[in-house]
């Protein structure tokens, strides 16, 4: 679905705008994984910039009354998020669904019709992969596939009027509804979608344990991932971009607020290096000061265009790594080598820019303990300011998983079952080929123990330290990991 003009929205007398609530749902009963306690107490607080995008878009296009409640940010109990619905009294709950979170999501669904929602959508990463299994949920009214700003907007337009939406594009609200083949957008055009006021939310409530201690928020400026990594859940949207004046427009809005940090959440930011370095130029030129981090690949990151990102401002670079053999990389279709990835790292510490390096334990080619410690040994000699270690763990829709599923070594029953009924003790599939999960778990507690009790790590990051703020949260991370 496409759109590039201005969307009217007009009401009769007898037509009462619908009171909307976009809800992310309480982290109580996330998936369990492999990862210490110390790392998962420490999440990253990122406000909920899909659920803001789609309140912003059904602002600026209809009279809706449109409120978010992020009942993550506020570690918000169940009966705490039921009196927040009943205080709003909603036509219409948004909830935001990761696989991950389906028991919560479920929960967070049940929690909004006991409070009187009338109806009630669920979006998300996870009904892009499996939009029909979650409209078959309990009290899910419609589920949208792909972006949600317009879709939103068209089943409140549909419901205000009394009507039974039906065929809108990338939905399934009506028992007629077919399953939608492809995700729905708004625009090919990322300059069509207004500018995200983030005094929608509690904005100066987020932060980034890795950041200066600033109010932090997100931001995109292109949609869609080229690349078919094997592990990788993310849906493959066509690569879209936003132009550089409309990015440094929306940088403005949040500078103006005293957002100082910034993390674009691209899929993947540097597709392209010539519109990296469209964007860096533009920030120059209008003097914007802003410290801000990206996702990105290794391949393409050259010393031109890391000099270029840091005269902007870019004072952090997330790098994903997973494997450090060439076998692993080429199993994982990571499309770098060995060698990219060490001049990338040298790179961004000559250029002065920070790094994370982000790992996988017990992937296929980690067949031995000694393949894994290997793994381990190269993340410390790649000397990134951070590093992030997970379990591999496949999921379905990806090619390792069907791989894993084709050799017996995951079954895609459990998965399917829970996503039909969700339960609080379901365990996600880790690659147990060559190792059980409790001899992954210890790997794992060695790894992030090898990398972050060291004395150069320590001695780097007390040099690091921007504020007491900054201080008292590394501080916190530190202690709770020495404590694991």
């Amino acid at each position: 679905m496409t759109g590039t003009v201005p969307i009217g929205h007009t009401l009769s007398e007898d037509v009462r705008p619908m009171r909307v609530m976009l809800i992310r749902p309480p982290a109580k009963h996330t998936v369990e994984s492999e990862v210490p306690e110390a790392v998962a107490a420490e999440n990253l607080s990122y406000p909920p910039l899909a659920l803001m995008a789609i309140a912003q878009f059904m602002k600026t296009h209809s009279s809706h009354e449109v409120t978010i409640v992020d009942a993550q940010l506020d570690d918000m109990a169940y009966d705490a998020l039921e009196a927040k619905v009943r205080e709003f009294a909603p036509d219409v709950v948004g909830v935001t669904a990761f696989t991950v979170q389906l028991v919560d999501v479920l929960k967070t669904v049940q929690t909004a019709k006991k409070a009187g929602a009338k109806y009630v959508v669920v979006g998300g990463p996870h009904v892009s992969d499996f939009p029909q299994e979650c409209k078959n949920l309990p009290g899910v009214d419609a589920v949208v596939k792909g972006e949600g700003q317009k879709p939103m907007l068209d089943l409140c337009d549909a419901w205000e009027k009394g009507e039974q939406p039906k065929g809108i594009g990338g939905t399934m609200a009506h028992a007629d509804d077919p399953v939608p083949e492809q995700d729905v957008y708004y625009s090919n055009n990322l300059d069509d979608y207004p500018i995200i006021d983030r005094t929608i939310v509690d904005y100066k409530r987020y932060y980034d344990v890795m950041g200066r201690g600033g109010i932090f928020t997100t931001l995109i400026s292109s949609r869609g991932c080229p690349y078919r990594c094997t592990f990788c859940n993310t849906p493959r949207h066509r690569y879209r971009v936003m132009s550089p004046s409309r990015v440094c427009d929306e940088i403005e809005a949040c500078l103006a607020l005293g957002i100082q940090e910034f993390y674009f959440v691209d899929d993947t930011f540097n597709i392209t290096n010539a519109r990296v370095i469209d964007l860096c130029d533009e920030i120059i030129k209008r003097g914007l000061k802003l410290s801000w981090t990206v996702r990105f690949r290794v391949k393409g990151a050259n010393r031109e265009l890391l000099t270029k990102m840091k005269q902007a401002g870019c004072n952090r670079i997330q790098f994903g790594v997973e494997q450090g053999t060439e076998e692993g990389l080429l199993r994982l279709k990571k499309d770098v080598t060995v060698r990219e990835i060490e001049s990338a790292f040298r790179l961004c510490r000559e250029v002065g820019i920070h790094t994370v390096a982000y790992f996988m334990i017990g992937t296929p080619t980690e067949r031995t303990r000694e393949d894994v410690m290997d793994t381990i040994n190269y993340s410390i000699e790649l000397d990134p300011d951070f590093v992030m270690y997970n379990v591999l763990t496949p999921f379905p829709g990806t090619t390792l998983y069907d791989e894993g599923e084709r050799d017996g070594v995951l079954d895609a029953n459990p998965w399917f079952t829970f996503m039909r009924d969700p339960r609080e003790d379901f365990k996600a599939q880790v690659w147990d080929e060559y190792f059980t999960r409790a001899e992954l778990r210890e790997l794992l507690e060695t790894a992030y123990r090898r990398f972050y009790w060291r004395p150069k790590f320590i001695a780097r990051n007390l040099t690091q330290i921007q504020s007491p703020k900054d201080f008292m949260r590394k501080a916190t991370a530190g202690l709770r990991m020495l404590a694991s």
